[in-house]
Order: structure tokens, then C-alpha cells, then sequence
């Protein structure tokens, strides 16, 4: 099995993919004392209506082959109880050669651009939640799925 080798999430290396959110390297506004406001570090693209999920990841095994992309929007994950793993490939052919993998920390988050390949992320030391942010009716109306020729997975 072909395998990938899982990188520490950075804005330039996850920029074909989106945009990383994080508080490093942004002044954060707020009320001294009280709190620190970082503002519109992501937006849901193409959104009249923003649907906010949670979905658990369940610890499996580090293999996939099945990607979804979505046109018309952004999605952001945000993982909240643990670490998690994601792979993706640009916008276009779907491919073993152009998967790239990430490691997402707690206290990051990423937001797909439209049309990236992706697909469920993995956890990292059991089940871990996560927030998933889109456009309202995303997965009624704007998910493709492809499936690469085999079977990959993660070099850790």
C-alpha cells in the first residue's frame, strides 16, 4: 500500500488546500483582561444559511480511497476533542501522486476551498469530535465523490 507522509499544518504547505486557522501571527483585539478577539480568520463561501455540525471521528485504521469535494463552498474543521489526520487533493484530477496529509491540532483549524478533494478525518489516540462548518444543504446538494484506484495510507 502506497503511503503518505503526514505533515505538520502550516498556512504555506496547506495553501493549495485553503486556509489554516490559527491565532499565531494575528493581533487579536478584544477587551484587555477579559479576552482576545481574533476576527474573520475564515469565512463559509457561497452561504446564504451556515450549517454547523459535529462529527465524531472513530479510530480506525489509516487507510482511505474515498474523496468528496464540494463547488459552491467552504468547509472548516475544527477539531475539539483531539488531533486529527486529514488528506486532500487539489482542485482536479484525483490522483495517489497529489494527496497531500496534515496533521490538525486542537487549538487549529482548516477550511477547505471549493473543490478540494477530502474526505473524513482520521483521529489520533481514539475517537475525537469535531465542528464542521458549510453551507446549509451541502451534503444534499453539493457533494461529488471520486475514488482513487487503491487503497493508501498514512506514514506518521
Amino acid at each position: 500500500m502506497k503511503k503518505v507522509q503526514v505533515q505538520m499544518l502550516s498556512a504555506e504547505a496547506f495553501a493549495p488546500f485553503g486556509t489554516v486557522l490559527e491565532t499565531d501571527g494575528h493581533t487579536p483585539g478584544g477587551e484587555a483582561g477579559m479576552y482576545q478577539w481574533y476576527e474573520k480568520l475564515a469565512s463559509v463561501e457561497g452561504a446564504e444559511t451556515v450549517s454547523v455540525n459535529f462529527l465524531t471521528a472513530l479510530q480506525r485504521e489509516y487507510k482511505f480511497d474515498k474523496f468528496e469535494a464540494h463547488n459552491r463552498t467552504t468547509e472548516t474543521i475544527l477539531p475539539l476533542t483531539g488531533g486529527l489526520i486529514v488528506a486532500g487533493i487539489p482542485a482536479g484530477e484525483v490522483t495517489a501522486h497529489r494527496v497531500q496529509a496534515f496533521y490538525v491540532p486542537v487549538g487549529k483549524g482548516i477550511s477547505w476551498a471549493p473543490g478540494v478533494w477530502h474526505y473524513a478525518p482520521f483521529p489520533i489516540g481514539g475517537d475525537t469530535t469535531c465542528a464542521i462548518i458549510f453551507r446549509h444543504g451541502t451534503g444534499a446538494d453539493d457533494a461529488v465523490f471520486d475514488t482513487l484506484p487503491e487503497e493508501m495510507g498514512f506514514q506518521l
